[in-house]
Parts: C-alpha cells; sequence; structure tokens
C-alpha cells in the first residue's frame, strides 16, 4: 500500500527500495526519497497533506485488504511519522485559526480534534486510491512473495507498466 500511495500522491519521489523482509520490529520497508537533488525548500499545504496520505497508507491498506478485524497494530515508524506530520500542521496553522503556535502544556481539545479528524480524511481518501488501483495493489503484492525484495530499476519497471513513471533525477 505504500509503495503505491508514494507513486500516486508523491509523483516526484523516487523509490529506492521495496521489502517484506522482517527487519528489527518492521516487517518491510519502502524507501523513497524526492527525485530532486537540490534543497526543495518549504512544502506546500498540498505537499504535507500528500505526505499524511502516505504515512496512513500502510494502515489504509490493511483495512481495505484484509479487512477492520485483521489490522495490525502498525510499524512504529509509520506511526510516529503520521503523528509528526499532524504535529506539524498543527503548530504551522493549517487547522485555521487552530495552531500556529508551540503548545508546550499540551494542545487544545478542539485542535486535537482537527488533527484527528485530518487522520481520519487522509486514511478516508488513501483507502479509496488504493481501492481505485486495487490491481496494481495485487500484482505488487504478488510479484513481492515471490522475489521478498525490489531495488529502483525494477520497481520503476514495475510501475511503469501502470503508467505511474518514476522521475529522473533532477537539480
Amino acid at each position: 500500500g505504500i509503495a503505491v500511495a508514494v507513486r500516486l500522491f508523491l509523483p516526484g519521489d523516487r523509490i529506492a527500495r521495496i521489502s517484506i523482509v522482517r527487519q528489527g520490529l518492521s516487517w518491510g520497508d519502502v524507501a523513497h526519497f524526492s527525485a530532486r537533488e537540490s534543497f526543495q525548500g518549504l512544502r506546500t499545504s498540498v505537499q504535507i497533506v500528500n505526505r499524511l496520505r502516505v504515512a496512513v497508507a500502510g494502515r489504509a491498506a490493511e483495512i481495505e485488504f484484509l479487512g477492520l478485524g485483521s489490522q495490525t497494530l502498525g510499524d512504529y515508524r509509520q506511526i510516529d511519522r503520521v503523528r509528526n506530520i499532524l504535529n506539524s500542521m498543527a503548530v504551522t496553522g493549517m487547522f485555521g485559526h487552530l495552531g500556529g503556535s508551540l503548545y508546550i502544556n499540551g494542545m487544545p481539545r478542539e485542535l486535537v480534534s482537527a488533527m484527528e479528524e485530518a487522520y481520519q480524511k487522509a486514511l478516508l481518501e488513501t483507502r479509496a486510491a488504493l481501492r481505485e488501483n486495487q490491481h496494481i495493489v495485487t500484482a505488487l503484492k504478488q510479484l513481492l512473495m515471490e522475489r521478498e525484495e525490489l531495488v529502483a530499476d525494477e520497481i520503476r519497471a514495475f510501475f511503469d507498466q501502470y503508467g505511474l513513471h518514476t522521475p529522473e533525477p533532477s537539480l
């Protein structure tokens, strides 16, 4: 789910490796990074929301394809990534009049509610995108079950079949 979400929501990113081999507490990994090699500068709110969509993609794929009763506890790195993105959105004022401040003594309840709403919205949008692209998710799952790990050239060739092209590095 995460790899497909990267291609859908972060089209400017390159995927270097996809693995389903257990590594420590993680049951796999999707390593991706910007194809732009020079400093990118600030991210727009759309880019931040798309990063949130990718961060929730593992959970979204579990819910969508395994059902609510078959969810795992999730990868702690993804959970931290989601929490960090939502906190960044909050302190930079992306939730309107709420936010735009450092909350030393805890966030107001309204802001926590806005963060939960943003999380749920990203989860629903990502589930819908993965459902719409279920054929890609299924094909990638089957390929990973056979090979366990894919590297950049193999990943590029896989996604090229579906018109989800990997960008070339640029400055």
